[in-house]
């Protein structure tokens, strides 16, 4: 066979495939790509100017690079999807090396940062201590030539984004397109399809994943493992539901009986401070929040174990069920002072443990039945006696300079006025979003119709799953002005 026919058969088969079932998750916004095909090694080099960085952002791009390397040295998946042809023979020789990533951030501002503090064994400096705000641009361009400049140049990639969240992305989206070939002569990576250029940027600033540490509780090496698999489909907050009513695995300084006494056990099924901390700059390394949440007052039975003298309605059985939403029952009583001293001393630290400007206050499914003896001792009625632990709880949470999130009940049934700046996540079901638009509220949405993974596919709010999952528009039905309000899912 002549190596022009093999030639000529190698581009028809690229071409062939170019319409190609890909890896990239999610789709681009904007991409477009060729038939060529580039090899890969694991010398790839990923360059930048750190002169321009600031001693963080330069941080988070060696660990991205370290990671990429890894994947470079370690990836031998093979996609039983994307299909490409190796030319055989003297045909190698034509497949270009891609050489290079050079990395610029394009609206970076290098700051001093020579006062940094040590704690536990990472820096933790001021930059650190201010988490990712909320809305930070994400965006990235990538461009992956197939030819080059001239014969005494390398291929070159280029990748430029306004923030090192957008380069995290971009990187990510590089590894994407990377496929393992295994052969005898011509094993290891290859980019097809090029010329790439990518230009991307998220749809919804708030892109989450919710985890209930309570009910399971997760080691946490398993929760990085999470962490790993978010950055990879660009997701960028961990909502951590840390605590609920079969658990406390959280350890307070202040209260330390509250995971002594009240955790599946106080001594391996905890987090620590530092294991918090962990998570949390595990999780922005790669461009992820960590937004917790203890949710209050209801879903509160674990603190019963250390601390019944706050608490109402303790374990009422068999009626469980007229009180609380799954047993085991109990609610934090918000008629008396000890309460809310509890609050002003646990609050402020539990908060400190978390970088993120975010702190979810919970809210769902309280049932004021719990209360009904509490009304016939003072002049509040059930309602109000939410509505005044609500107000002190959020004052509290703004004091320590977080916004407070809630479900949605607090809107939705009882009505409360609260601050505008609050987030109001949306489960119950997704024609709840308008309703709490109308009242002026930022919205998270993760409606449990379509996405509550713990209901045995959707079984208790709603059985129609097949493909559902995939097909929610969180802001259907809604009108231009109204889906601004809404920042994201989860």
């Amino acid at each position: 066979m002549s190596l022009i026919f093999l030639r000529v058969l190698w581009i028809l088969i690229l071409l062939i495939f170019s319409n190609f079932v890909n890896a990239l998750w999610p789709l681009p916004q904007n991409w477009t790509n060729g038939t060529s095909l580039l090899r890969v090694y694991p010398s790839l080099a990923i360059n930048y100017d750190p002169r321009f960085l600031n001693s963080y952002t330069d941080q988070l791009i060696e660990t991205a690079k370290h990671r990429l390397q890894t994947f470079l040295k370690d990836e031998k998946h093979l996609s039983p999807n994307v299909k490409f042809q190796i030319p055989e023979d003297e045909g190698i020789n034509s497949i270009l090396t891609l050489s290079s990533i050079q990395i610029e951030i394009t609206n970076n501002n290098k700051r001093d940062q020579d006062d940094l503090e040590i704690v536990i064994d990472w820096t933790y400096n001021n930059e650190m201590r201010e988490g990712i705000p909320l809305g930070t641009d994400e965006s990235y361009e990538l461009i992956i030539p197939d030819k080059k400049e001239d014969d005494k140049t390398e291929l070159m990639a280029h990748l430029k984004a306004p923030t090192v969240y957008g380069i995290l992305h971009g990187l990510n989206t590089f590894s994407q397109l990377l496929y393992y070939n295994r052969s005898e002569d011509n094993s290891g990576l290859f980019l097809p399809f090029a010329p790439h250029h990518i230009i991307d940027f998220p749809k919804f600033m708030h892109r989450g994943l919710l985890l209930d540490t309570s009910r399971n509780f997760y080691p946490i090496k398993e929760i990085l493992k999470i962490l790993d698999v978010m950055s990879w489909n660009k997701m960028n907050v961990f909502h951590w539901h840390i605590v609920d009513a079969t658990s406390w695995p959280v350890v307070s300084e202040k209260y330390p009986e509250l995971s002594e006494k009240g955790a599946y056990d106080s001594k391996k099924m905890i987090y620590t401070k530092r294991d918090i901390r962990i998570v949390d700059e595990y999780a922005r390394a790669r461009g992820i929040r960590v937004i917790p949440e203890f949710d209050m007052p209801g879903h509160t039975h674990a603190i019963a174990a250390s601390m019944p003298e706050i608490m109402t309605c303790i374990d009422m059985y068999p009626d469980w069920d007229q009180y609380s939403s799954e047993p085991p029952s109990g609610q934090l009583n918000p008629a008396i002072p000890e309460t809310y001293t509890f609050l002003n001393e646990l609050i402020p630290e539990i908060a400190s443990y978390f970088t993120d400007k975010f702190y979810h206050a919970g809210g769902d499914e309280v049932n004021l039945n719990c209360w009904e003896s509490l009304v016939q001792q003072n002049e509040h009625t059930k309602e109000s006696l939410l509505d005044k632990f609500v107000t002190s709880l959020y004052s509290i949470i703004t004091k320590e300079g977080k916004t407070p999130i809630t479900w949605q009940e607090m809107v939705t049934e009882h009505n409360l006025e609260l601050p505008k700046d609050t987030v109001v996540q949306v489960w119950r079901n997704s024609t709840m979003v308008k309703k709490v638009v109308e009242k002026g509220y930022r919205v998270v949405t993760g409606s449990g119709d379509y996405w509550y993974l713990d209901c045995g596919y959707g079984g208790w709010y709603g059985n129609d799953v097949e493909g559902k999952i995939y097909s929610y528009n969180p802001i259907e039905g809604l009108s231009d002005e109204e889906a601004k309000f809404v920042i994201g899912v989860l």
